[in-house]
């Protein structure tokens, strides 16, 4: 499951992981991630973490001989700096222009691409739903990724509260991991959008502490998910 979630292969869509706070998915995404980079051997794959309330992944960078993270960054540029050499890059950007900022990541990993044709990158982006919604459309350079980042090898992996629903994004997407089911009055539009009905899974997410739901788009099955072993 970790290959797939985070390793581009020119095939395989964006993912969209779903949960409230505390439902489990910050712990699910820092240990796999921490697991396929622990496993991955390609020197050309790069994982770039986008986190608006700057917290997260911390732990998973190495440090320098003063004990401080390497690879914390908090501006574009300081980003591809970083990415020049290591693997992990965590993005803690100022909140003014925020948008602005996505949108500038989002088109350098791309100029990254084009200038390194072997680099594979996944983008993660905690609390896509700040970027992304139904009532607004969706940046150029969003839209950029959604459209064109499976055949440049850049996967993107959005983290949201609630179902990302973004007509730029819905078609683009192939895997859905629910922590926590979207609010009952987006029931219908999750149906609509990707097929997945979440009302069979209400009653085990609420009786199991940090289980998901996997739901495959392309084959419309859904998986209902142990918890992550952590040991």
């Amino acid at each position: 499951m970790n290959r797939d979630l985070y390793l581009p292969s020119g095939k395989s869509l964006h993912k969209v992981v779903v949960g409230q706070s505390g439902s489990g998915k910050s712990v699910f995404l820092e240990s796999t991630a921490k697991e396929f980079l622990r496993s991955n051997s390609s020197e050309s794959f790069r994982m770039v973490y986008f986190s608006p309330k700057q917290e997260g992944f911390i732990q998973l960078l190495p440090q320098d001989k003063k004990g401080r993270p390497v690879g914390l960054v908090g501006d574009v540029d300081s980003m591809l700096k970083n990415m020049e050499k290591q693997t992990l890059t965590v993005f803690y950007p100022d909140p003014e222009g925020l948008e602005l900022t996505m949108d500038e990541t989002i088109n350098s990993i791309f100029e990254m691409k084009e200038a390194n044709p072997s680099m594979k990158c996944t983008l993660i982006i905690d609390d896509a739903q700040v970027f992304l919604s139904s009532r607004k459309r969706a940046s150029d350079s969003m839209q950029r990724l959604a459209l064109l980042g499976r055949s440049r090898e850049i996967n993107a992996v959005f983290v949201s509260h609630g179902l990302v629903m973004s007509k730029s994004l819905e078609a683009q997407v192939d895997k859905l991991f629910f922590f926590t089911l979207p609010a009952k009055v987006h029931w219908k539009a999750g149906e609509e959008r990707y097929g997945f009905n979440p009302e069979p899974y209400l009653e085990p997410l609420r009786s199991t502490p940090y289980s998901f739901v996997l739901f495959d788009v392309r084959s419309s099955k859904a998986t209902m998910m142990n918890p992550i072993n952590l040991d």
